[in-house]
C-alpha cells in the first residue's frame, strides 16, 4: 500500500509541475503530502470523494470583453476531456474581486489530476494569467456536513470561504453539524455543499449556496436564524467571507 501511496504521489508532483512553471504551482507541490502507513483517508479522498477546481478571476481593468471571447475561443478545449463532469461560470453580482468564479466539477482528485496534466488544459492554465489580473485556482474535496444537493443551473450561488482557527478545526466541524439543518431548510435555498481545501491553503473551506433567484438568496440572508449563524461564524472561524454569484453562459458541460 505505502508503495502504491507513493506512486501516486509521484504522479500527482508531476502533473502538479506539468500545471505551471509558477511559484504558486511550485508550492501547490510542496503541499503534496508523501505517502506514509497513515495516508487510508487521504486514498479515499483521492479515488472516491468528488473534487472541485476552483478559478477565483479579475476581469483587466475595462477588458471584461476580451477575456470572455478568450473564453469563447478556449471553452471547447476545456470541457472536451471525459474527466470533468461539469464546468460553470459565475459573474459577482457586485462586481468586487473576485469578479469571476468558475468551478469544475470531478469525481475524485486522481480524475482532476489527469486532466490538469493534459497538455492542451495546461497550456490554458498558463496562459490564463495573460487575460486576467489576478488568479488563484484551489482544489476542494466534497464533504458531506449538508445534505441539500439538488442538482439543477440554479442561477445564484452564494459563495463562503472560510478560513478555521488554529488548532480549531474539529471545534469548527462540531459547531457546523449543530447548525446544518437550520442552514439547509429555508425553502429558499435550493442546495448547501461544502468543501476542504485539499493543500490546506487559505481558504480552508468553500461553502456554495443555490438559489432559484436574487431575491430567495436577499429573502434567505435577511432570516433570523441565518442571521444568527453568521453572528456565530465570526467566532467559530479566524475570518470568513462571502459573495453572491450568477451565472453565466460560457461553458456547458454535464
Amino acid at each position: 500500500m505505502i508503495l502504491k501511496l507513493a506512486n501516486l504521489s509521484l504522479i500527482i508532483l508531476i502533473a502538479l509541475v506539468a500545471l505551471s512553471g509558477c511559484d504558486r504551482a511550485q508550492k501547490a507541490v510542496l503541499d503534496v503530502p508523501f505517502a506514509d502507513a497513515t495516508m487510508d483517508e487521504t486514498m479515499t479522498d483521492m479515488t472516491a470523494a468528488p473534487v472541485s477546481l476552483v478559478w477565483l478571476v479579475d476581469y483587466p481593468e475595462g477588458g471584461k470583453d476580451m477575456y470572455l471571447a478568450w473564453i469563447a475561443s478556449i471553452a471547447p478545449t476545456l470541457t472536451a476531456p471525459a474527466e470533468v463532469n461539469r464546468i460553470r461560470s459565475y459573474d459577482n453580482v457586485e462586481e468586487v474581486t473576485p469578479h469571476r468564479y468558475v468551478e469544475f466539477k470531478f469525481d475524485s482528485f486522481v480524475d482532476a489530476m489527469t486532466y490538469m496534466n493534459r497538455p492542451e488544459i495546461a497550456a490554458v492554465f498558463e496562459d490564463l494569467p495573460n487575460h486576467a489580473t489576478q488568479v488563484s485556482a484551489h482544489t476542494f474535496i466534497e464533504r458531506s456536513d449538508y445534505a441539500k444537493t439538488e442538482a439543477d443551473d440554479w442561477p445564484v450561488k452564494g459563495v463562503i470561504f472560510v478560513n478555521y482557527p488554529l488548532g480549531g478545526k474539529e471545534a469548527y466541524l462540531e459547531w457546523v453539524a449543530s447548525v446544518s439543518e437550520a442552514l439547509v431548510s429555508p425553502p429558499q435555498v435550493q442546495a448547501v455543499a461544502s468543501y476542504d481545501n485539499y493543500n490546506g491553503e487559505s481558504p480552508h473551506r468553500l461553502v456554495t449556496l443555490e438559489f432559484a433567484s436574487q431575491e430567495d438568496a436577499e429573502i434567505f440572508e435577511a432570516l433570523e436564524a441565518i442571521m444568527a449563524i453568521e453572528d456565530e461564524l465570526d467566532v467559530q472561524a479566524s475570518s470568513w467571507t462571502n459573495h453572491t454569484f450568477e451565472l453565466r453562459s460560457d461553458y456547458i458541460k454535464e
